[in-house]
């Protein structure tokens, strides 16, 4: 609770005129993009487009009315369950809320053709949209590297080839450039971002799912430049938000402003956390959007390939649930932070790297093969990622251990025998780090250990490889 209240004064205080001004006049991070042109011109460019025919017609507007309507009695209804023998500030939000749903429920019934798209494309913008303020970014982070030192420190901003990070500030800024990673955890935008904003780097916009969107991870991440993409259901496991044909033309249209005013971006191509620990085959549907934009505007965009390697990952026990079927879509982002903080503290060496590609160009003249291009992309991050002590060690362990027959312990001298060339320092550090979160565990003779969770140590030693 202490967390939240200072989150609290820290959106109040970076609301401050006067040092909001200071930043946009001295800072790396400015205010680029004003949400409310934004919010308009997007609308705007939305009921021209229905006017003229073209991805709008009647029939789409009436079939994302009609699913609005649907969605909002399904909310107005679990809202009214809950409220039911609640009391005091929780039975006041929901009676809020319920208010504000009734509201909306009653004025979209009203609302036809164009009247019902500039309302549905203005509510979606509302949640899409980024509210940047980059004066929160910098209480955010100074205070982030105080309360969460172990995890701030352990970030690494490293370049594949000298001169690389210079060649992405030039190109910031002034043409469109797109971050892309892999994705293992749910906070790994956090050290991306200190990655890139410790070498002097414009923040990118940071492409999430809904299910970040929780506790006080609402009141921050649009704030750090979060875009919000809802992948989740929009009517009970039958029609998703990307089902919604204004949700997702909304979204489009959201991206190609803020691309056409050269707002870098983040996204990950893989779309979700990979459960095995490979990289997974990427899901084109950005890249094909980004690609659209160069052949509509023929502007030249470029790809950054970013390679995010953890010491601990962060949910690797959760990781390893889900794949049983358990949801591990929980936490908001300060009890993420607070959880990673403590398990980054237990070891001496939990090196978080972001290794930063030269950037990858794109012209609409020799525009590449989707499909091709985007599995390329997703190699070069997965050539450009560093190995930790735990990335390293992990496969020498599962393949000593595979060569006997139901093999479940080994020695250090085996080890060291099996991986003539790793660092003694990195093996010991491996070695701490999978003792104290009891992959392996000391076994009877000295310098032996025993084997107790294969399948953690096989989601480290896939982390350099492509499932594709």
């Amino acid at each position: 609770m202490k967390i939240e209240r200072a989150i609290d004064f820290l959106l109040g205080l970076s609301e401050s005129p006067v040092l909001l001004s200071l930043v946009n006049r001295f800072a790396v991070n400015k205010n680029r993009i004003q949400r409310e042109r934004l919010i308009a011109a997007v609308t705007k460019y939305l009921l021209v487009d229905y006017g003229r025919d073209g991805m709008f017609g009647d029939l789409s507007v009436f079939e994302a009315k009609s699913l609005q309507l649907m969605h909002d009695n399904i909310l107005l209804r679990r809202l009214k369950g809950r409220a039911e023998g609640t009391a005091g500030e929780r039975q006041n939000n929901l009676k809020l809320s319920i208010n504000n749903i009734e509201q909306r429920l009653e004025t979209l019934k009203k609302l036809e053709g164009p009247d019902s798209l500039r309302f549905l494309s203005s509510l979606y913008l509302e949640d899409i949209a980024p509210d940047f303020n980059p004066a929160f970014l910098i209480l955010f982070r100074a205070v982030s590297s105080r309360l969460f030192n172990n995890f701030v420190n352990s970030i690494r901003a490293v370049e594949n080839t000298p001169g690389t990070i210079d060649e992405v500030r030039r190109l910031l800024g002034n043409e469109p450039v797109f971050f892309i990673a892999n994705h293992i955890s749910n906070a790994d935008h956090l050290p991306i971002l200190f990655a890139l904003n410790r070498a002097r780097l414009i923040s990118p916009v940071v492409i999430a799912g809904s299910n970040l969107y929780r506790g006080i991870s609402t009141k921050i991440l649009p704030k750090i430049n979060v875009c919000q993409l809802k992948r989740d259901d929009m009517i009970e496991k039958k029609i998703k938000w990307l089902g919604n044909p204004v949700y997702i033309e909304t979204f489009k249209q959201h991206n190609q402003y803020m691309w056409l005013h050269n707002e870098p971006y983040l996204f990950y191509p893989e779309g979700g956390r990979s459960r095995s620990g490979k990289i997974l085959k990427p899901k084109v549907g950005i890249i094909k959007n980004v690609f659209d934009f160069v052949k509509k505007t023929r502007r030249s965009v470029h790809f950054v390939p970013l390679s995010l390697s953890y010491a601990c990952v962060p949910e690797d026990l959760a990781i390893e649930e889900s794949r049983k079927g358990v949801n591990i879509s929980y936490g908001d982002l300060i009890q993420q932070l607070v959880k990673l903080n403590r398990e980054y503290g237990r070891f001496k060496d939990t090196s978080t790297y972001v290794n930063v590609d030269l950037p990858v160009k794109v012209t609409a003249d020799k525009l590449p093969d989707l499909e091709e291009f985007s599995c390329d992309l997703m190699s070069r991050v997965r050539d450009g990622i560093r190995t930790t002590p735990t990335y390293e060690i992990a496969p020498m362990i599962l393949n000593l251990c595979a060569a006997g027959e139901q093999k479940t312990s080994f020695s250090i001298e085996e080890l060291k025998n099996a991986g003539p060339n790793c660092d003694l320092k990195k093996m010991t550090i491996g070695l701490d780090i999978f003792s104290a979160k009891k992959f392996i565990q000391p076994g009877p003779e000295p310098g032996s250990y025993e084997i107790i969770n294969p399948d953690l140590l096989k989601q480290y030693a896939n982390r350099t490889e492509c499932d594709f």
